[in-house]
């Protein structure tokens, strides 16, 4: 097979070497591409690469009837709907470690020129005037600069600042206490930051919960005469409440090398204030970062289309496959857990628990409840269902997901154990295990102890524990020549209820199920396919 790679903006030639050196890979390089224009191209092909400049929307997604593999040369994925690529199955990877020194040190750079005027002294020299009372400056040094967003573009920015004797306070929601000390930072609340800083560098991702996180409520909570300064996304800052923060003098200075909308119209008002600076997003623009950040995405993209490695995946329950080798039997075994249960449950499933147990899976919940997401929707959905979309096809079903604890007291060396409730208020529970870390059985079903291969056809029997019901329900399967494969049975009690997993080598028409539901014994039939 040759996979087809669609490039929409500069890669390093380094990068380029690597998909030429590809023997099954092919590529082409097309610029300047509108969403419209993207979405007429993109059947066909099997990677793409985008920049920041390039939308991947919902409808461009749904041409890409090929598309595997969306890359990112750069962090923020804010142009890709990735939502619709994990509803599709597309893995979107990124590259959030390329960029992170250059864009540091641009942050840096324009704190400096904020702190001194660079750029607005630089113009009035040009013009032939030599100006110095116009321009006096302030220091760096013991100001207070507030962080928000501590991830490493923020981590690196606060080491710098630290060169220059700042104290630093972050604002992170899920920075550790450990990580903080480490850093040597203080985490603050954002009401504390915007009251304490001397200067505000943003470097948060882009969400619906940060957009805006600057507006006017933000802006009259800071100190008078607070210097801003993002070079992480445009819309973290509301426009129009910096504007007038700057205007009134709220707001010392601001330098912004984002924007809302990209690129700047030559007539925003930002244009017009002496009191800011700004650059074209020039934060990631070194000879360094390109190059690296184009060698990456290409690594990762032709990686990910060889299913050799998912690093730096963002839509992926795991990233490292070789893990997902390793972990394949208890994937598998995961679904077909799921999948017993979708096939057993009298109605749609709304929850979900899962409790794993034992040294080998421990550290793996995320992965193998989706792997019984997938066992549970690929029976009811009428598309692919797959690692990637698996939990927001659960999500958009309605089905709440959980982890738990105490679903089970078996003692086995590892253990998956699932509970779904269903409307109506009914409920199941199935656990499972490996044996010699490669034979599936399921080992309880509710209060059923059983042993039973996951596999092919299976009669799925609850009946009354009382002689002859076996020969019953095998004189009407030799009646219509179905060859029994396995049985086995699970009682709590000799005379009890029974359940009974009856494996058989061929298809079970309906007519036989009406047969065997007919047995005087029988409290209910059902057949599953796994």
């Amino acid at each position: 097979m040759t996979f087809k790679v669609l490039i929409t903006d500069d890669v390093s030639a380094q990068g380029l070497a690597y998909l030429d050196a590809a023997k099954d890979v092919s590529y082409d390089i097309v610029k300047g591409l509108t969403p419209d224009t993207l979405a007429e191209k993109i059947p066909g092909y099997h990677g793409l690469i985008v920049r920041s400049s390039v939308k991947v929307t919902e409808k461009v997604l749904a041409a890409a009837d090929q598309l595997k593999v969306v890359g990112r040369a750069g962090v923020g994925v804010d142009n890709i709907d990735v939502t619709a690529a994990s509803m599709r199955g597309i893995i979107v990877t990124n590259t959030p470690g390329a960029n992170t020194v250059a864009t540091a040190e641009h942050t840096i750079s324009l704190l400096l020129a904020l702190c001194r005027h660079v750029p607005q002294a630089y113009t009035r020299l040009k013009q032939g005037e030599w100006d110095r009372k116009s321009f006096m400056g302030i220091q760096l040094y013991r100001k207070t600069i507030g962080i928000i967003g501590m991830g490493r573009i923020g981590a690196r920015v606060a080491k710098h600042c630290q060169g220059f004797d700042m104290k630093v306070i972050t604002f992170d929601p899920y920075l550790s206490d450990e990580i903080a000390r480490d850093l040597k930072v203080t985490p603050v609340t954002l009401d504390e930051l915007l009251a304490q800083a001397d200067f505000i560098a943003l470097h948060a991702a882009l969400t619906d919960g940060t957009k805006h996180i600057i507006n006017a409520e933000a802006i009259a909570k800071m100190k008078d005469g607070v210097r801003l300064v993002n070079t992480a996304r445009g819309p973290l800052v509301d426009e129009a409440a910096l504007i007038d923060g700057l205007k009134s003098g709220k707001i010392a200075a601001a330098a912004l090398d984002v924007f809302t909308t990209e690129p700047l119209s030559p007539d925003s008002p930002l244009l017009e204030l002496d009191n800011v600076i700004v650059t074209p997003h020039l934060a990631a623009s070194t000879v360094e970062a390109q190059s690296d950040v184009g060698t990456q995405i290409v690594l990762q993209l032709l990686d990910a289309l060889h299913d050799v490695d998912y690093r730096n995946a963002i839509n992926m329950p795991f990233t490292d496959a070789n893990l997902l080798r390793t972990m394949q039997p208890y994937l598998l075994l995961a679904e077909k857990v799921g999948s017993l249960q979708a096939q057993l449950s009298d109605k749609k499933i709304t929850r979900v628990e899962v409790e794993i147990k034992g040294d080998d899976i421990a550290d793996h919940i995320k992965p193998i409840t989706v792997g019984i997401l997938k066992g549970i929707l690929s029976p009811v959905m009428d598309r692919n269902v797959n690692y990637i979309n698996a939990p927001h096809l659960a999500q958009r079903s309605g089905i709440t997901v959980s982890q738990t604890s105490g679903l089970n007291s078996l003692d086995y060396a590892n253990l998956i154990t699932c509970r779904v409730e269903w409307k109506g208020g009914g409920q199941r529970t199935v656990s499972a295990t490996l044996f010699n870390d490669r034979e599936p059985r399921l080992v309880q079903i509710d209060g059923w102890r059983v042993d039973v291969r996951p596999e092919g056809i299976i009669l799925v029997t609850y009946s009354h524990d009382r002689p002859g019901f076996i020969g019953q329900v095998g004189t009407i399967l030799g009646a219509y020549h179905i060859n029994i494969a396995t049985w086995r049975t699970g009682r709590n009690e000799p005379g009890g209820l029974a359940i009974s997993f009856i494996s058989v080598d061929g298809d079970v028409m309906p007519e036989v199920l009406t047969a065997i539901r007919n047995i005087e014994l029988m409290e209910e039939v059902r057949i599953v396919k796994l």
